[in-house]
């Protein structure tokens, strides 16, 4: 359990894949055992005519062929064995294995680690095993194992119970009648555990959640070192944005000085354009900027000679309109193209 009173904090996702891949996981060992049982009783239900009828097959052909168990023919007569019970012993080994492994893929899905099998130094502490013994775990695991044998206690009462007034009778039936009636109370017993087992694996799988999420639990400075360490420092987070703001304006006020005119609202807006006929369709917006970053755009293109059309309501327009890096929309054409043939025109002159 999260001893530490300061752990109130749900798990992150982070936090739970490193746990699972520690080895940590949402896990009931009740839930395959109650499986596994219900399982073999469907099993066996189906499965007993199948194997009574196999080894009647194989006892029969025996007694009716004795020469068989000749030393010479020896072999024969093994390889026919492990045959028979190879056909009988595996269906029942696999239909369990399946079920655990099903059972337990379904509690916390596919996981390979060895890590729970690392040697840990604070399991050898005296003081941690003291308080293990008087634990919270440790008191539902005595619940839990009491509950499982007072289950047992029932099923087997009832079952002796009535299993007894059939065992006196079993001196005036026949063989096929005794192992009927053992074959009954066996399939009896095994629907008894496993119906009585599923409370009990319902409670410990509710038990096991509980105490996983509390083991999982963070306290607040657990969650934020966490948010550092994978999402960044805010304070360097912060830096960086302002890094690349500065990155992308000193490439923005670069581009001011390749254009071919920048058209201005006088002291609120400039919007620097450039159009080169064999590879633009249209004139692309290279650079903009509202207020004191206007006033820069007109100074950087009074430095380099880029005519200044002071033309309000067009830049407004495009400042509104277009990102840098855009195109301008075909509503603009006709009087950017104004403007252009001007430029042109000053040029040729």
């Amino acid at each position: 359990m999260a001893k530490d009173p300061s752990k109130t904090e749900k798990a992150t996702p982070r936090r739970r894949q490193k746990a699972k891949e520690e080895g940590q996981v949402l896990k009931s060992q009740d839930i395959p055992i109650s499986a596994s049982l219900l399982v073999v009783f469907l099993f066996l239900l189906f499965y007993i005519p199948f194997a009574y009828k196999k080894l009647y097959e194989y006892f029969s052909y025996i007694f009716a062929h004795p020469l068989d168990l000749m030393i010479s023919k020896n072999h024969l007569t093994l390889m026919d064995t492990i045959k028979v019970m190879s056909q009988l012993i595996l269906p029942p080994f696999l239909a369990l294995f399946l079920v655990g492994f099903i059972s337990n893929v379904a509690q916390f899905g596919f996981l390979f680690t060895f890590k729970p099998l690392t040697p840990k130094l604070d399991k050898l502490n005296p003081v941690s095993g003291l308080q293990k013994l008087i634990s919270l775990k440790t008191l539902f695991e005595l619940f839990k194992n009491l509950l499982k044998l007072v289950a047992a206690t029932i099923v087997a009462y009832y079952l002796v119970k009535t299993l007894l007034s059939d065992v006196f009778r079993f001196s005036f039936t026949d063989v096929n009648q005794d192992g009927y009636i053992l074959i009954k109370y066996s399939l009896i017993m095994i629907l008894g555990f496993a119906i009585l087992s599923i409370p009990v694996s319902v409670i410990d799988f509710f038990f096991r959640k509980y105490e996983y999420e509390e083991n999982l639990k963070m306290s607040k400075h657990e969650v934020k070192e966490e948010q550092k360490l994978y999402e960044g420092n805010p304070q360097i987070k912060s830096a960086i944005r302002k890094k690349q703001r500065e990155m992308s304006l000193s490439r923005m006020m670069a581009e001011v000085a390749k254009a071919d005119v920048v058209i201005t609202n006088p002291t609120h807006y400039a919007v620097a354009l450039k159009y080169e006929r064999e590879k633009m369709h249209a004139p692309k917006v290279v650079a903009k900027g509202k207020d004191k970053l206007a006033l820069r755009i007109k100074e950087i293109a009074k430095e380099n000679r880029v005519f200044i059309e002071e033309n309000p309501p067009l830049a407004r327009s495009l400042y509104q309109n277009c990102e840098v890096g855009d195109f301008i929309p075909e509503n603009l054409y006709q009087a950017i193209a104004k403007i252009l043939a001007k430029i042109y025109k000053r040029k040729n002159h």
